[in-house]
Order: structure tokens, then C-alpha cells, then sequence
């Protein structure tokens, strides 16, 4: 395949690749290593780590590449973008992938995988989820190599936070932005830290690394993906990737709710009952973000204040495993 000249190289053994694409692999590689190791660790059956290994791959990939795909159509069919033909699917030098895809696509590898050598789903879940963030960090560290990509909006020099660590200058225009893919890359190795704690825990239910994954990456999701202001993914005014970070945290919570709820169904009732009226608020903090004159940092603090809500209920719910309810 002849490499597009424009995006940046690298030579490995004197073979030109893609530079971002190298960052993938070298994320790919870790989170199989990462998959290995807790698989061993946690002592699964034989060959579970390379039946899951690949079927991580395998799906991530498809379901990543199909999930791009459907949007291109979506935008295609709102007159918002260039048409996406059906052999365009298949082809990996044209469009994109969409990283929410490739978490649902590692879900559905460990549900597959399960099936093959009979071992329990959650445990396997939690070993993906585990692994997850290490791709997550390689892929979005090495969106530095393509130009105005996972950017945020820009911002005068007057308002916070130019001229801090925080952000950067634009050295054309004059005006600074967040380098949003750098904040990706290090909440997802805090994730991982995180994960891999809790996982080592000796009074972890099985299920509860895999459901902590999915509160806390989709609420965090939800921020970032607002953050950044490439228009990847979006149909009309709708950010595909922030619904798809919004599923994420609903499911956690409710699916954390229904797995240790047991005596505390109020608790579980206060988290089912925040999601709604969370979501509401952080929609309409979206329109406020580019129709108002309001400050983004007020904004995005009450958008992380709203969130914390349903996150709190639902580590709280996992909390209540440990202290003793069994896992379902």
C-alpha cells in the first residue's frame, strides 16, 4: 500500500509507516502484554489469554471501523459530509476509527471469548477493561501527529488558562488552546492505575474492575469529548463519541446498581434518578458553551460537579459489594 506523503513517518529497519500508527501498535502491544499477565495472574484456563488476545483484536478493530463507518453515513445522509460508498468500509487508508468502537468491540471479544473456553464473562471483562486504557493512552498520545486533531476551542490570552502549563500558544495566530488529546492520554493511564489496583484487591467482586471502567471512562468521556472541537464524529451539532461516552456511564451505573444494589435500592434508585436530569444538564451546558458569553471554566466545573454525582452512587454501589453483598 503506498503511504499517503503528508502524514508523518516514521522508518523502522528502513521501511517507511505511519508514525500515529505506530502509537496504536505500540498501544495494541500493551494492552495484549497487560491481557497476558492478568490472565496469568489471575489464573484462567489455558489458552484463555490467547483466544482473548486475539479476539480483542479482531473485534476492536471491526466494531471500531464500523462504528466510524455508520456516522459517515448518518452525516452523509444529513447533507453534513462527503459521501462514505460501502467499499470505503473495508479500506483502512480512507476515514477513520472511532475509539468508543473499539471499547464495545473488546466487551463483545470477552463475551465471545467466554463463550469459547467457558470462563465467566465478568472475570474476563474485568481483564479487558483492565487493558483498555493502555491503547486508549498510546492512540490518543500519538494524535500529536495529526494536525488541528483532539484540539479544544480556542481562547485570548485574558482568559484562563493561557499562559499556564495547561495550555499552548498558537504561534500563527496568537491564540491558545488545550492540547485535549494529552489530557486523554494521562486520564487514561490514571484509569489504569485505578483498575489495576482495584482489581488487585482481594475483596473485588468479579464484574466490579469491568463496571468502574465504564463509570468512570464515561463520565470522563463525557468532558473530554466536549473539550476537544475537531468536529470528529459529529452529526450536525452532536459530538457520536460524547453519546457514546454517555452510554458508557449509564450502563455502568445502572448495570453496578442491579449487580450490589441488595439493601440499599435507595441508593440505587438516587443514582438511576440522577443519569437523566445529569444528561439534561450537561446538554444544555453544551449549547451554553458556544451560545453564550458565559465563563468555560464555570461551566465546565458545574458539567464535572453534575457528573460526580451519578459517579459517586455508583462507586458507592461497588463499595457495597466489598463490605460484604455477594456479586449476583
Amino acid at each position: 500500500m503506498r503511504l499517503w506523503e503528508e502524514a508523518p513517518q516514521t522508518q523502522i529497519f528502513g521501511i517507511s509507516v505511519y508514525t500515529f500508527g505506530l502509537y496504536c501498535m505500540i498501544g495494541a502491544l500493551c494492552a495484549a502484554a497487560c491481557i497476558a499477565i492478568l490472565c496469568r495472574e489471575l489464573k484462567t484456563k489455558k489458552g484463555t489469554a490467547q483466544v482473548l488476545i486475539c479476539a480483542s483484536f479482531i473485534f476492536g478493530l471491526f466494531v471500531s471501523r464500523l462504528a466510524y463507518a455508520l456516522v459517515r453515513v448518518a452525516k452523509d445522509l444529513t447533507g453534513g459530509d462527503d459521501a462514505f460508498p460501502f467499499f470505503s468500509w473495508i479500506r483502512p487508508d480512507i476515514g477513520g476509527w472511532s475509539l468508543y468502537g473499539m471499547i464495545f468491540g473488546a466487551f463483545l471479544a470477552a463475551w465471545v471469548t467466554s463463550k469459547i473456553t467457558r470462563e465467566t464473562p465478568k472475570k474476563l471483562l474485568d481483564i479487558v477493561s483492565c487493558s483498555i486504557p493502555l491503547a486508549i493512552a498510546a492512540e490518543r498520545f500519538g494524535e500529536k501527529c495529526l494536525e488541528v486533531f483532539n484540539i479544544s476551542r480556542s481562547f485570548e490570552e485574558t482568559q484562563f488558562p493561557a499562559n499556564t502549563f495547561l495550555a499552548v500558544k498558537d504561534p500563527d495566530y496568537g491564540d491558545f488552546y488545550l492540547l485535549t488529546y494529552l489530557y486523554c492520554a494521562a486520564a487514561a493511564v490514571i484509569l489504569f492505575l485505578v483498575l489495576v489496583f482495584m482489581l488487585t484487591r482481594r475483596n473485588t467482586a468479579e464484574g466490579d474492575a469491568w463496571l468502574l471502567f465504564m463509570i468512570l471512562c464515561g463520565a470522563g468521556g463525557v468532558i473530554l469529548a466536549s473539550l476537544r472541537n475537531d468536529s470528529f464524529m459529529e452529526i450536525s451539532f452532536v459530538k457520536m463519541q460524547q453519546v457514546a461516552a454517555a452510554g458508557l456511564l449509564v450502563w455502568g451505573v445502572a448495570a453496578a446498581g442491579k449487580q450490589h444494589a441488595g439493601a440499599r435500592k435507595k441508593l440505587y434508585r438516587a443514582a438511576l434518578i440522577s443519569l437523566p436530569a445529569v444528561i439534561a444538564i450537561c446538554i444544555g451546558i453544551e449549547f451554553a458553551l458556544d451560545k453564550t458569553t458565559v465563563s468555560h471554566v464555570l461551566l465546565y466545573l458545574m458539567m464535572i460537579v453534575c457528573l460526580a454525582v451519578p459517579v459517586v452512587l455508583g462507586v458507592k454501589l461497588l463499595r457495597n459489594s466489598q463490605k460484604g453483598t455477594k456479586a449476583a
